[in-house]
């Protein structure tokens, strides 16, 4: 089993849930993953797929999140680049694990696959470098 940690280090548990959080920024351009996602209105979409596929929770940790005075005046919101995903008590849905694996692929972390990716036996980490 690979040790994601080494190179995607989950330092914080806990953050807002994802849905609230998107829809709450009024940045002018993506609020989440600017890179990835061409407007929050395209994350809150991506977030509805995870929520749909089965995850129990969706959150942005609360240390990916830059919301100094400089982001908000400049982006009109707070920016974040990383979503954890809380997995159901019950077995995941296998959408789940392939809309987190198609994400993990695309960034470069092919080698992310289905449960071995599960960090204490129960979040997926994503982050959009």
């Amino acid at each position: 089993m690979l040790d994601h940690t080494t190179f995607m280090p989950l330092t914080c548990y806990d953050g807002p849930e994802a849905l609230a959080w998107l829809r709450a920024n009024r940045s002018k351009t993506a609020g989440l993953a600017g890179n990835r996602f061409e407007s929050t209105s395209a994350a809150i979409g991506f977030v509805e797929r995870l929520y749909q596929a089965g995850a129990q929770r969706v959150f942005i940790p609360q240390d990916s999140i830059r919301d100094d005075e400089r982001e908000v005046r400049d982006s009109g919101g707070p920016y974040a680049d990383s979503l954890v995903i809380e997995l159901p008590s019950g077995p995941p849905s296998p959408e789940l694990f392939r809309i987190f694996e198609a994400e993990a692929e695309a960034e470069g972390f092919g080698e992310m696959k289905g449960k071995d990716s599960v960090i204490d036996g129960r979040y997926l980490y994503l982050w959009w470098d």
